[in-house]
């Protein structure tokens, strides 16, 4: 149990700059704070937090109502940036002239070797619209959007983690829990969806006893042989939907590329 704790730890470190920089800062405060108030919330109240994280009765009981693979959100709660922040302003109104505009430019350049480019994540896109989402997720949930009900879509893998950020409406039968390899048990549908040679018939009843209304994929993974129960529907920015004829559903907004 403490292997996964450190694991996680170690995970949300990165590099590990930012986490020594804090910790450097954490020590210089405590040497140089006198402010009782700032003392409890950037030294006693971070330290608080951690020695709580560590602590393999909170990861028992964080697991018990959460998931565990999640755990390490909560070093988000430890004010990492607030307390460097803080420190490195401190460090350079202690001291003037030269002195202070070369500590500026230095603690700037350390701060951006601690990081890295945001765009270098699998899961992060540059911006296409003020959603930070692709385009064609926000193209194809207002296309299937039906005002005062549900929607059930078996969506492209890639578009999972943000069709549930746009439209709570549009849901799938499987996805985030897939992505962060949480899943306790297989998913027959995903199974067949991920199967070089897809059995349409097979799939076409998986998806329809899941209740899947529509089915969207990629131009390259458009089926050969249509899925039982499933008819070619339309196109949304390259991608192929397929609707299903024998569950009930009105389209509100169609937008064909």
């Amino acid at each position: 149990m403490f292997d996964n704790i450190l694991l996680a730890l170690k995970d949300h470190m990165g590099a590990g700059l930012v986490s020594v920089l804090f910790l450097l800062s954490i020590a210089y405060l405590a040497l140089k704070e006198k402010n009782p108030g700032k003392r409890c919330m950037l030294i006693y109240v971070p330290i608080l937090i951690l020695l709580f994280f560590l602590c393999p009765i909170s990861y028992r009981v964080y697991a018990e109502i959460s998931e565990s693979i999640t755990y390490y959100r909560l070093l988000w709660l430890i004010p990492v940036t607030p307390v460097i922040a803080y420190t490195a302003v401190s460090i350079c109104t202690s001291l003037d002239g030269a002195k202070q505009n070369i500590c500026i430019v230095l603690l700037a350049v350390l701060l951006a070797a601690s990081g890295r480019l945001m765009y270098s994540d699998i899961y992060m896109t540059r911006a296409e619209n003020i959603y930070h989402m692709p385009v064609q997720v926000v193209d194809i949930c207002d296309a299937l959007h039906v005002e005062g009900r549900e929607v059930m879509v078996l969506m492209p893998y890639e578009f999972q983690q943000f069709v549930r950020q746009y439209d709570p409406c549009i849901r799938i039968p499987y996805g985030r829990e897939y992505m962060l390899n949480i899943a306790m048990e297989g998913d027959d549908l995903m199974d067949a969806m991920d199967d070089e040679n897809r059995d349409p018939v097979e799939f076409g009843r998986l998806a329809t006893f899941r209740g899947c209304h529509y089915i969207v994929v990629h131009p390259e993974d458009k089926f050969e042989v249509l899925p039982e129960n499933y008819v070619e529907y339309m196109t949304i920015d390259g991608y192929i939907v397929y609707k299903n004829v024998l569950l009930s559903t009105e389209v509100g907004k169609i937008v064909n590329d």
